[in-house]
């Protein structure tokens, strides 16, 4: 290699060796997370440092999704992933060790979390309670809508703090300030939602499965579901039991998703004195961002209550 050419190498080396030191000791980490609701909890950390990456935009569902290229994209290099875990996010499990992502954190495992364990929603007040408990053993086994209960939204909030102040120590006061604040501001939203829920005691059935924190929290009555696995079409034996279940007129309303074909939903109710609404438990209509955790989950609280009440509007 001619001399001339053998320096510039050299130059562009140490100058590209300290672009790299910079960005890792004294710059803002690269930080994606998930889905919105994740998101904005991690955006509110980060407030005043830099806005994280959103993985999952829209409607996608995390269950299901396809991982584009500008995904892998931008989740090759991250410092740092915040998702909920492989029982939720299933393809991102699968792609995840080819991708080069320095940190992977996920919320299943994080210090705090109340988790409740996956379960079979039946027909019956007593299918709900009796899987009601709190789980105590492996994660793989926990339901991973776990976003839905404010408590656990305040030990993620602790632990995203936690872990940024970790890969950004630079940044480990501002951090913490945010946690602090956000804490703050979810304690009161679960105060708002236990009074918003109060007179919420009708049962209802859900398009799938993914409300049990929120109902666990607040004491709501979920007696049934269209299908039992977000991935696959429930069969015909389990839809001629939810019809049969609604037809009896002890569920007042029906919850269809956004992610989900309403056409099944459609077909139970058809006929029935039974009231729909849309829940999205993703919030793929709100602008991601710091906010939009608790616009989701006051939506939430809105649809839910509006439509179990006595005289819905």
């Amino acid at each position: 290699m001619p001399v001339r050419l053998a320096t510039l190498v050299a130059a562009a080396a140490i100058v590209l060796s300290s672009h790299v030191a910079d960005a890792r000791t004294g710059g803002a980490p690269r930080v994606v997370a998930s889905i919105s609701p994740l998101h904005s909890l991690v955006s509110a950390v980060m407030l005043g440092v830099e806005s994280p990456l959103l993985l999952l935009h829209g409607g996608t569902s995390p269950h299901t999704f396809s991982l584009r290229p500008s995904d892998a994209r931008a989740l090759d290099g991250a410092d740092v992933l915040f998702w909920i875990g492989p029982t939720l996010e299933q393809p991102l499990q699968r792609i995840l060790p080819n991708l080069r992502v320095t940190r992977s954190v996920a919320m299943l495992d994080a210090a705090g979390m109340e988790l409740l364990p996956a379960r079979e929603l039946g027909d019956s007040d007593d299918a709900h309670h009796d899987h009601a408990a709190p789980y105590g053993g492996a994660t793989a086994f926990a339901d991973p809508h776990l976003w839905l209960s404010p408590g656990n939204a305040i030990a993620m909030s602790e632990e995203i703090a936690r872990v940024l102040s970790q890969v950004d120590p630079a940044n480990a006061e501002r951090y913490d300030v945010n946690a602090a604040q956000l804490v703050q501001r979810l304690m009161t939203l679960d105060k708002d939602l236990r009074d918003k829920f109060s007179d919420a005691t009708a049962p209802y059935a859900v398009f799938h499965d993914a409300y049990q924190y929120l109902e666990q929290r607040y004491g709501l009555h979920a007696t049934g579901t269209v299908t039992t696995h977000a991935e696959r079409s429930p069969g015909a034996a389990h839809l001629h039991a939810l019809r049969a279940s609604l037809a009896s007129g002890r569920v007042r309303c029906l919850f269809s998703e956004p992610q989900f074909q309403p056409r099944m939903v459609a077909a139970l109710s058809e006929g029935l004195p039974i009231r729909h609404a849309i829940l999205d438990p993703l919030g793929s209509d709100i602008p991601p961002g710091p906010d939009a955790y608790f616009l989701l989950m006051r939506s939430i609280a809105d649809t839910l209550s509006d439509c179990l009440r006595d005289d819905p509007q």
